[in-house]
């Protein structure tokens, strides 16, 4: 009995540390990746995303009513069909991999670095007011 025991905790112990080893198949290195997410709305917030080295993902946040650009730094992990970010480990934003659509905003994949494409944006978004509030 003590030898069905044994075999039995043995072969617990293997299994564990198969799963405990396991990847998840589709968890792909997106480093080096960026995305930009413009939305017309002046009332929505534009959105940079920038994939870093060791799975951290930097979000930059552009409010358009004050021209301020907000930066936030979290990890992701991919499956299947979307990048899920997540902050201490509770998913906080979904990028459906296949439609590019994060929240409300429809991304798309650029070179250059979002941050300053979002400075780039907000010198357009003033020059646009201005053009706007002329007589």
């Amino acid at each position: 009995m003590d030898i069905m025991k044994f075999l039995f905790i043995l072969i617990n112990l293997i299994l564990l540390n198969n799963i405990a080893l396991a990847t998840e198949p589709h968890n792909d290195d997106l480093t080096g990746k960026n995305l930009i997410c413009f939305n017309d709305s002046y009332s929505i917030d534009d959105w940079g995303v920038k994939f870093l080295k060791d799975k951290i993902v930097i979000l930059y946040s552009l409010d358009k009513s004050m021209y301020e650009i907000y930066q936030y730094k979290r990890k992701y992990r991919t499956d299947l069909r979307n990048i899920l970010i997540t902050k201490d480990k509770i998913i906080e934003f979904i990028i459906n991999r296949s439609r590019l659509i994060l929240s409300n905003k429809k991304c798309k994949l650029v070179n250059g670095d979002p941050l300053i494409l979002l400075q780039n944006r907000i010198k357009f978004l003033r020059t646009e007011k201005k053009e706007g509030n002329k007589i």
